[in-house]
């Protein structure tokens, strides 16, 4: 297969994510692995995941099997550099795209750019196989490669820390530090159980919707209310509605 664009195969697979045997280091087995790079994607993008074996590896590459064992302990070894080479894409092409698109941008206007983005990453791997993206979704995230990072915290802190300190200068240290950790975790994590159990909806423009309105509702220091404040727990007549049973 002829190679379309320069792939990322040499580079270790990070955190829990499987791993090669070993890296091509020569120009004959950067090739290889290339061209097993290639036809794994060529497979997932054009029959699906259930069709990926190591055998229709080796159809679609020209590689021979044993060749392929002598880079790959299996398929999903293979599978995680594809992976790492759309975030990679990710990190040095798109992201750089929507800072310079958020720059300047009302807080509003700033996050349903950065969520929608989001949404179309994990969107992006969850098509591709749905199953090593729900496996292995917490070593799949874009912003641990702008680093390195040696933790989330330490991603967390670097990047969504100034975020918040930029919109909402006056918030309370402690509720700003918790307000990054939310908006960087608990929003993704919100994204992957929607993926798992009903896909549909996090294609729903209404998700993005309900999305920032989490996350302006963590950034907002107005929020919670106190719980006797006026308004608070009362339905349209002014009544306290009932408790589900």
């Amino acid at each position: 297969m002829a190679s379309k664009k320069t792939l990322l195969i040499d580079v270790p697979a990070p955190g829990r994510l499987p791993a090669p045997r070993k890296l091509p280091t020569q120009s004959r087995s950067r090739s290889l692995v290339t061209a097993l790079v290639e036809a794994c994607i060529h497979i997932l993008e054009r029959e699906g995941a259930e069709a990926l074996t190591v055998n229709r590896l080796a159809e679609v590459s020209g590689v021979a099997v044993g060749s392929i064992y002598q880079y790959f302990p299996n398929k999903e070894a293979v599978v995680s550099v594809v992976f790492n080479h759309i975030l990679h894409e990710e990190v040095t092409v798109h992201v750089p795209a929507l800072r310079e698109r958020v720059t300047g941008m009302p807080l509003a206007g700033a996050l349903r750019e950065i969520l929608e983005n989001m949404v179309r990453v994990e969107l992006r791997l969850y098509r591709l196989h749905r199953e090593f993206h729900l496996r292995y979704h917490a070593d799949l995230q874009v912003g641990m490669r702008l680093g390195p990072y040696e933790s989330s915290r330490q991603y967390i802190d670097d990047a969504w820390g100034p975020f918040v300190a930029l919109y909402v200068p006056d918030m309370d240290p402690v509720r700003r530090d918790m307000s990054a950790y939310m908006l960087c975790m608990a929003l993704r994590s919100t994204i992957r159980v929607g993926l798992e159990d009903a896909p549909e909806r996090v294609e729903s423009p209404v998700f993005l919707d309900c999305l920032l309105a989490m996350a302006l509702g963590v950034l907002d220091p107005r929020l919670p209310p106190e719980p006797d404040a006026p308004g608070v727990g009362q339905n349209a007549t002014g009544a306290r509605p009932a408790p589900p049973s």
